[in-house]
């Protein structure tokens, strides 16, 4: 069964997506998109399926879905049969990190949030120990919200479901298999990258390792990941830097060329554009926390 890929239109006005679903059955439809997801059954019951996991849902199921991970929910046998008189129905929240923008996301109280949407590229399934009806009024109502209060409700939500309880859905396995090494030639170049930061990293090097010339490597590159190799290769290095920052005494402009930053400016400026804060900002908002 081989996904196809949905694309979310927004409504003008709007920065991401609330739907809701209602009838006889939830349609067989495997797909994926870029987005996360966040869906709750309201009515009915069966089985759903997410990246590798097959699992059964009924009225409660609240899952956070991951970018990119494919999934579907196909009703039990009974909602197809001519006399059932039950319905299935569903909200869904649909929305791309990008709508909290780089400061704000950057800031100590985002931290949960950020640590959940991070675990999120594996589908969560909200499982609290104790019964949490507001999480779940907050998302049946989250239609009638507007304006603002769309934005202030989506954060609460997410934050009640990363302070309660929430299990892994697809294995680690299956995410490197889609993601981190969806091609041998892709593979090659993380781990060219991951081993070669705090030095010049060459894409000359990467397209002979992926054995393309260097047009067609950028090409390929960008198609796989929807980023460019450049910028994989900022982001591996601030990635790296941060857990320098956060890990080590180092100074800032230590910590920029040991993560392969020649100039302390650029790295300066780098840093603030993926991270949202300078370096020495975000290591005083973390030890904050």
């Amino acid at each position: 069964m081989i996904p196809y890929i949905e694309k979310i239109e927004l409504d003008k006005g709007k920065s991401f997506f609330v739907g809701t679903y209602s009838s006889k059955y939830f349609e067989r439809s495997w797909h994926y998109h870029h987005e996360f997801e966040l869906l709750l059954i309201t009515k009915g019951y069966g089985t759903r399926v997410i990246g590798d996991n097959t699992s059964k849902f009924a009225v409660g199921d609240l899952v956070l879905i991951g970018g990119n991970i494919p999934h579907a929910w196909f009703s039990d046998p009974v909602f197809f049969e001519k006399d059932n008189n039950e319905t299935c129905e569903s909200v869904y929240l649909q929305f791309d990190r990008s709508i909290f923008g780089t400061r704000f996301a950057g800031l100590p109280e985002m931290k949960s949030i950020q640590t959940l949407l991070n675990a999120a590229k594996f589908g969560l399934r909200y499982a609290p120990k104790n019964e949490s009806v507001e999480i779940m009024n907050l998302i049946c109502d989250f239609p009638s919200y507007s304006g603002v209060d769309r934005l202030l409700n989506l954060i609460k939500i997410l934050d009640l479901f990363e302070k309660g309880h929430w299990d892994p859905i697809v294995s680690k396995a299956y995410f490197d298999s889609i993601f981190v090494t969806k091609s041998v030639r892709i593979k090659k170049v993380h781990e060219y990258v991951m081993n070669n930061y705090m030095e010049d990293v060459s894409v000359q090097k990467a397209a002979e390792l992926s054995e393309m010339n260097v047009s067609s490597f950028c090409r390929f590159f960008k198609k796989v990941t929807h980023k460019t190799f450049s910028q994989f290769v900022k982001e591996t290095r601030i990635d790296f830097a941060q857990q320098l920052l956060i890990n080590t005494s180092l100074t800032s402009n230590q910590v920029g060329f040991e993560c392969g930053f020649s100039s302390v400016a650029y790295f300066n400026q780098c840093f603030k554009a993926i991270s949202g804060v300078s370096p020495l900002e975000y290591r005083a908002n973390y030890k904050k926390v």
